[in-house]
């Protein structure tokens, strides 16, 4: 409409070095890989990966990985079933909920993950 809104949540990507950027991130999505942005904190590879996917109609799921982050935790485990004594089920956890689901995952704070973390993340993205 006419006050800007494109469902980008107010996102410019008329600045240069943005509009660089989103086009390096269109490109890099060619080839059907997981994508790694690094830059330092605050220069907007979050946002920047939020607006292309509100655009695009895709679903963002954000993730905030941290040095406590187990694999568990982003895979799923079975989990007590309430109300039924002794008896568990499997849970998928928030990313393989959002891959089932097709929708875009950006896992923030990729740096302070652990090895483990980092090798099965590896091991799922990596085909």
């Amino acid at each position: 409409g006419d006050d800007g809104d494109d469902g980008s949540h107010g996102f410019s990507f008329t600045a240069p070095t943005t509009a660089r950027n989103a086009y390096r991130v269109m490109r890099a999505m060619k080839v059907g890989k997981a994508i790694l942005l690094e830059g330092s904190p605050g220069v907007g590879k979050t946002s920047l990966v939020t607006a292309i996917g509100a655009l695009s109609g895709h679903t963002v799921v954000r993730i905030n990985l941290s040095e406590q982050t187990d694999i568990m935790d982003l895979f799923g485990s079975d989990l007590p079933v309430e109300g039924r004594a002794g008896e568990f089920a499997w849970r998928d956890g928030p990313l393989l909920q959002a891959l089932r689901m097709g929708h875009w995952v950006l896992l923030d704070e990729l740096n302070l993950a652990s090895q483990s973390v980092l090798e099965g993340l590896n091991a799922c993205l990596d085909h």
